[in-house]
């Protein structure tokens, strides 16, 4: 399967949430990407999506492993490895990323603390480097940040064959969906998802936390 993506991946050390968001001229990327497990970390796959990589990568950060070196040890072991573009983030903040010789350009990642950003088939480079300044100078939560920093990219050009797909997902609480919004199919993915997160943040973020509480006991919410 191949997405031809531009994404952000992070963590919030406040909060203990996880997130990411992307964009690709392919439908549906939201069913791969990104990959979160809470208090552990959080992958990017792009390019020619290996599924089994995140499951390996992600289970050696399990074991212990800092997140550089779980890709790293995981890449030795697949044979695509210069098919492939995959960010990653632990949840200690340490980051990682990988980015194919076979990807098409232009092709990147940006790693900064606590974050990675990556993109491939993009307009140019200054797609990521918008999504990175939009995503430092945001205030605010995590998924605020996230959802900037995507539109920032998607002014920019994004993907250089056009738009289809989107999708932004936070995680606080394993098994208890934060955020979790995707676009599917729509020629403007990223502003309909904007959109779509504008319009029912604020009640997610009210709610969320009783809802949790009421659910842990026993509570119908």
């Amino acid at each position: 399967m191949k997405f031809n993506t531009y994404s952000i991946i992070a963590v919030c050390r406040e909060t203990g949430c996880m997130g990411g968001a992307a964009a690709s001229c392919f439908p549906g990327l939201g069913a791969f990407s990104p990959f979160i497990r809470i208090s552990h970390g959080i992958i990017a796959s792009q390019g020619w999506v290996n599924p089994f990589l995140n499951e390996d990568v992600m289970g050696r950060i399990q074991r212990g492993a800092s997140a550089e070196e779980a890709l790293h040890k995981a890449l030795q072991e697949d044979k695509g490895r210069e098919l492939r573009q995959i960010s990653v983030v632990d949840y200690k903040g340490n980051t990682a990323a990988f980015t194919g010789s076979e990807n098409d350009p232009v092709k990147l990642h940006l790693r900064g603390d606590g974050y990675v950003i990556a993109g491939n088939i993009l307009t140019g480079k200054e797609v990521l480097l918008e999504m990175e300044e939009a995503f430092l100078k945001t205030r605010g939560n995590l998924a605020d940040r996230l959802m900037n920093a995507l539109s920032a990219a998607d002014r920019s050009g994004g993907d250089r064959r056009g738009k289809q797909a989107a999708v932004i997902r936070v995680d606080k609480i394993q098994g208890f969906p934060y955020i979790d919004f995707r676009v599917d199919d729509d020629p403007e993915a990223v502003s309909k998802l904007n959109q779509i997160y504008q319009k029912n943040k604020e009640h997610i973020f009210e709610t969320y936390d009783s809802w949790v509480d009421n659910v842990r006991k026993g509570i119908k919410g």
